[in-house]
C-alpha cells in the first residue's frame, strides 16, 4: 500500500535501509538527519493515544472474518500495541534516532497497512477499509508534513482520539514531549463537563479561552469564570469544570509527570463523587484562586505591537510536589526581532494569536491561530512573525528543582 511521505521522511527512511543491510553502520548519519528524525518521531508519539490507540479499537469492534484474514487482523493490532510502547522509549539525540526509533516506526506503521491491505484482499469489509483509509490520512499528516509536525486544536478528527476511564470525556492529544503533553478536552457530545478527578503524581495547567461561561473547580472550591483563565493544579487536588452555558466549551490542557514519562493522563486518573455543587462558591479573585491568571488579558496586551518579550505567566513551583515536576507557562510576542528557543527540555509551542513562521533543524512553516508543535530538547528554534502585527504564542516545559529530570 502505497504511503505518502515527504523528501526528507523518504531520505531518512533510505538511510535507515541501508544502515540495517550493513548491519546497522551508523556511518553517513549527519547530525541533520538526528535532529529531523527526532522531529518525526515525537510526531508519530502524539498518536499513542491517538489514532494508534483508536485504531485498535477500532478493528476489535470488527470482527475478523476468520481464516487467513484472521491472521493478518492480529498481526496489524500487534503491530499497533508495538507502536504504543515505542512511547515509553527515550527519543536519542544521536544516530540511534535514525537506525533505531525511527526506522521502528516507520516499519510499525508500513506494517499496521500491509496487514489490513492483506486482510481486505482476502475478505473484503468496508468498515475495515474505511478503518484503514483513516489510519493512513492520519500518519500522512506526520510523513508528508516536511518534517514539522502541527496539530490544531479546532476539532477532534475521527479515529484519532481517547476516551478517558471513569471520566467519559474525549481527549484529542495534540503534541507529547517526553514528559508532557499539550491535549484539548473535546466537550461537545454527550458529556459538556470535565467531571471532578485528580492524579497522584500527575500535574496541570486547565486553559479557558473566550467564550466561558462555567465553574471551575480546584480541590474544595469552584469559582464562577466568565473570562480566559489559565489554573495550574498541583497532584493530589480535584479539579473540574462545569459548563453553565447552552454552547460547548473546549478545555485545552497541559499534562505532566516525571514519573509517568507523561502518560499519567489516563494511567493516573481517580474520579472524585463529591457534587460540584457541594464545594464551597468562592470569589475568582479571592486566596484559593490566587495562582489562576486571567489568560485573554495577557495574551491581548502581548498583540499590542512591541518588542519581542517573554512572560512567564505561571512558575513551575505552583505545581512541582516531591519531584514530580512541574509545568512553566509562558506567553511571547513575536515581534520584529525573532523569538529564539534553544532549551534542554521538550518545550510546546502554542500560537495563541496572529501568524508567521518557524524554523528547526532546516524545516521551516508558515503557523497561525491554533497550531502547536514541538521543540525536541537541544534543537534550537526560531519563531517570526508575518504581516504587521505580533505573533503570540504560548509554551510549556516541565521541570523541578529537586533532580535533572533531563526534558
Amino acid at each position: 500500500m502505497a504511503m505518502r511521505m515527504d523528501a526528507a521522511y523518504a531520505e531518512l527512511v533510505d538511510r535507515a535501509r541501508r544502515s540495517h543491510s550493513a548491519n546497522r553502520n551508523p556511518t553517513g548519519i549527519t547530525a541533520t538527519d538526528v535532529a529531523r528524525a527526532r522531529l518525526y518521531c515525537y510526531g508519530y508519539r502524539g498518536q499513542v493515544i491517538g489514532t494508534f490507540h483508536a485504531t485498535r479499537l477500532a478493528l476489535q469492534d470488527q470482527p475478523p472474518s476468520g481464516g487467513e484474514a484472521t491472521a493478518w487482523r492480529q498481526r496489524a493490532i500487534d503491530a499497533l500495541s508495538d507502536l504504543a510502547d515505542l512511547a515509553m522509549d527515550p527519543v536519542p539525540e544521536d544516530y540511534r534516532a535514525v537506525i533505531s526509533t525511527f526506522h521502528h516506526y516507520h516499519a510499525g506503521v508500513l506494517r499496521v497497512l500491509e496487514s489490513l491491505e492483506h486482510e481486505n484482499s482476502n475478505a473484503h469489509n468496508i468498515h475495515v477499509t474505511r478503518i484503514t483509509t483513516l489510519f493512513q490520512t492520519t500518519i500522512e499528516t506526520i510523513s508528508n508534513s516536511g518534517g514539522l509536525v502541527c496539530t490544531r486544536d479546532t476539532h477532534a478528527p475521527e479515529q484519532a482520539s481517547f476516551v478517558v476511564p471513569n471520566l467519559g470525556i474525549v481527549i484529542v492529544p495534540l503534541v507529547y514531549g517526553d514528559f508532557h503533553s499539550w491535549n484539548l478536552a473535546w466537550l461537545a457530545g454527550d458529556e459538556r463537563n470535565v467531571p471532578t478527578h485528580q492524579h497522584h503524581r500527575g500535574v496541570e495547567i486547565h486553559l479557558g479561552y473566550e467564550p466561558t461561561h462555567g465553574e471551575t473547580v480546584l480541590g474544595a472550591f469552584r469559582c464562577q469564570c466568565d473570562e480566559g483563565y489559565a489554573m495550574p493544579i498541583p497532584p493530589m487536588t480535584g479539579h473540574g469544570w462545569v459548563n453553565t452555558s447552552e454552547a460547548p466549551h473546549h478545555v485545552p490542557f497541559i499534562f505532566g509527570s516525571l514519573d509517568h514519562g507523561g502518560w499519567g493522563v489516563f494511567l493516573d486518573v481517580e474520579a472524585k463523587t463529591e457534587p460540584v455543587a457541594t464545594l464551597e462558591l468562592v470569589p475568582r479573585d479571592g486566596p484559593n484562586f490566587s495562582e489562576m491568571v486571567y489568560l485573554e488579558r495577557e495574551l491581548d496586551r502581548l498583540a499590542s505591537p512591541g518588542a519581542t518579550a517573554r512572560d512567564v505567566l505561571i512558575p513551575h513551583t505552583a505545581t512541582d510536589r516531591d519531584g514530580t515536576g512541574g509545568l512553566e507557562l509562558a506567553a511571547s510576542r513575536v515581534g520584529p526581532d525573532r523569538l529564539t528557543f534553544e532549551d534542554t527540555r521538550f518545550r510546546i509551542v502554542s500560537i495563541a494569536r496572529g501568524h508567521g513562521r518557524v524554523r528547526i533543524a532546516g524545516f521551516e512553516r508558515a503557523v497561525e491561530q491554533h497550531d502547536h508543535f514541538g521543540i525536541p530538547a537541544g534543537i534550537p528554534a526560531e519563531l517570526v512573525q508575518a504581516g504587521d502585527a505580533p505573533m503570540v504564542i504560548l509554551d510549556a516545559t516541565i521541570h523541578t528543582d529537586h533532580r535533572d529530570d533531563g526534558d
